[in-house]
């Protein structure tokens, strides 16, 4: 095929794309709205993803004592620890170090007031344990709990942490599941409206079609304009998708400038750094609908 051939077929989907303008606007309206909904889904669990690791990086195991513990009993459990190939770290937490951690967190001044008068010290001796890999913590945890040391252990603040992932984990699982289940509802949605606007395409062609046969056209110069037709449905909603993100994005950065600066920075690198694979993937979606539904069109309605 030369590039007069081409460039002829490429006219000719030009023009049934602008002749069946309004038709063309009802297919690009659909297939823009799949691959928004798509791209949301996607970044939505893209931002879930991240947030559990930056949670896993910064989790740490806590395990709390009993105030019947002895300081030999703390240290030899705080060696073994730190022998341990999946610790990275283990720093031991005297009450008083508890006690001052506490009370600058602590903003209610009668509380700390109150606390300051106290007899005896409400804050228990703990080890705090950084592992590795964040996957070692729930074997860490494990053996922390273990019967052997049951007798001097009064806490383990894994349980809380492991909650928490559990719980972002399980949003990540049903934001999933949620987004390829409307996904895969707007996707089927702009395959059958491509087809109608192709099928009505191919209708109104009809005379012109069989004057191009009988002048001795190809069956691929006749078929492939409405491939190029479809191909520009993708197309075109691949670029209002885009343009509807970056608004979206631009409409919430004030929203996001509430929680502070480092917030924006944090979402405008986010934004960015996923722009370009969003893009690549609208694209290859928009383009192989458009393209699939129109050659299916062809094969139903136009025989050749």
């Amino acid at each position: 095929m030369n590039r007069v051939t081409i460039s002829r077929i490429s006219k000719l989907g030009i023009v049934n794309f602008w002749r069946n303008r309004w038709l063309s606007v009802a297919s690009i309206l659909i297939m823009t709205m799949t691959l928004l909904i798509i791209s949301l889904f996607l970044m939505m669990a893209l931002g879930i993803n991240k947030t559990t690791d930056k949670i896993k990086a910064k989790m740490d195991i806590t395990v709390y004592f009993k105030d019947s513990a002895t300081t030999d009993e703390i240290s030899n459990l705080q060696q073994v620890l730190a022998s341990r190939s999946d610790v990275k770290q283990v720093k031991y937490v005297s009450k008083e170090e508890a006690f001052q951690i506490w009370e600058e967190t602590q903003k209610n001044e009668r509380v700390k007031e109150i606390a300051r008068k106290m007899e005896q010290n409400p804050f228990p001796r703990s080890l705090a344990i950084k592992a590795n890999n964040p996957e070692n913590l729930s074997q860490i945890a494990d053996y922390l709990a273990s019967a052997q040391y049951e007798s001097i252990v009064h806490k383990i603040s894994y349980e809380d942490n492991k909650t928490i992932i559990d719980r972002l984990l399980s949003l990540t699982a049903f934001t999933n599941k949620v987004g390829w289940l409307f996904s895969g509802i707007f996707i089927i949605i702009s395959i059958v409206v491509i087809l109608n606007t192709i099928r009505l395409a191919i209708y109104s062609r009809k005379e012109e079609v069989e004057i191009m046969r009988l002048v001795g056209a190809s069956n691929s110069f006749i078929r492939l304009p409405f491939v190029v037709e479809g191909t520009l449905y993708g197309i075109s909603a691949c670029f209002f998708a885009m343009l509807l993100l970056w608004i979206g994005y631009l409409a919430l950065t004030p929203l996001i400038g509430q929680l502070g600066t480092g917030a924006v920075l944090e979402a405008k690198i986010f934004f960015v750094s996923h722009l370009l694979s969003i893009f690549l993937l609208q694209f290859f979606i928009g383009v192989t609908v458009g393209i699939g539904a129109s050659l299916f069109s062809i094969r139903r309605y136009l025989r050749v």
